[in-house]
């Protein structure tokens, strides 16, 4: 039985304004050849930034589906920082 991938995931977070609405998307992707495929986001109804709880489901939604064994590394912005 072949063996599962090891992820090198990225977390990372866009905002701008379209118009009036603040588009603030908090992501989870997996880095691969150099770039970051998105797998997983939220869409947050805030301008800034995320705060631990925001983080913590979107990581927790993909260690549901993929468990955390098929991680290899975690990569993010020096802005998720946080006493958890």
């Amino acid at each position: 039985m072949p063996e599962k991938p090891l992820y090198r995931l990225i977390l990372d977070r866009t905002n701008w304004k379209y118009g009036m609405a603040n588009i603030n998307i908090l992501m989870l992707g997996i880095a691969y050849e150099g770039m970051t495929i998105p797998l997983l986001w939220t869409m947050l109804n805030k301008r800034g930034n995320s705060n631990t709880n925001e983080r913590r489901a979107l990581i927790e939604r993909f260690l549901d589906l993929f468990g955390e064994e098929c991680i290899e590394a975690f990569l993010a912005d020096r802005e998720f920082i946080g006493d958890e």
